[in-house]
């Protein structure tokens, strides 16, 4: 087995986690919704920020393949690195996919009362995407990244800013369709084949 492969497992494992989380609370809603007597009112934020989430955390499986090209010695900071960042993108899942559905009736009330722990842990996680991106190849990885992965970056911030401040749904909805859209033309433009 490479270095490259046995670091990854944990980190693997970390991220596996976090997709079947998200992917139970997308059944969890499913079931609401087809369940009589048991209406789950439905909001466009809390769905665009989980397929953020969940397009981010696939994605972060598929960049990270970039380390076996440029890491020949693992070392435990960078190791630990990783796993903080797959902790960071599951902890966000976390946050969106409630525990317990009994007491959860409207899922824009549920995301506005998270806002603060979601947004600044999204607010995070992004710096822990400027620094995973950095770690690939310096500041000349820096210079080689497109665009788009600016304005996303750039666009998380703000969303992080204006989402703490502020219960309005609205902003929350766009700010998770236009993030949303974002991630994904910036995972297509980044790295749109597994390696170099």
């Amino acid at each position: 087995m490479a270095q490259f492969e046995y670091v990854m497992v944990l980190i693997s494992i970390i991220i596996g986690l976090g997709i079947a989380h998200q992917l139970l609370g997308l059944a969890g809603i499913v079931d609401r919704l087809v369940s009589p007597g048991r209406p789950l009112g439905l909001n466009v934020a809390h769905l665009a920020w989980l397929g953020v989430v969940f397009s981010w955390t696939v994605m972060f499986w598929w960049w990270e393949f970039r380390f076996a090209e440029f890491v020949t010695e693992w070392t435990i900071g960078l190791y630990f690195f990783l796993v903080l960042y797959a902790v960071a993108l599951f902890l966000l899942a976390a946050l969106l996919v409630p525990q317990s559905w009994d007491e959860v009736h409207d899922l824009g009330h549920y995301f506005v009362e998270r806002r603060t722990w979601f947004y600044s842990l999204l607010f995070a996680a992004n710096g822990l995407d400027i620094v995973d991106t950095w770690l690939k190849g310096g500041v000349a990885n820096l210079q080689n990244t497109p665009a788009i992965t600016y304005v996303i970056w750039g666009a998380i911030a703000v969303a992080s800013v204006i989402g703490v401040r502020t219960k309005a749904l609205r902003t929350h909805n766009l700010l998770g369709v236009v993030v949303f859209v974002l991630q994904v033309m910036s995972g297509f433009a980044a790295l749109p084949r597994l390696g170099l």
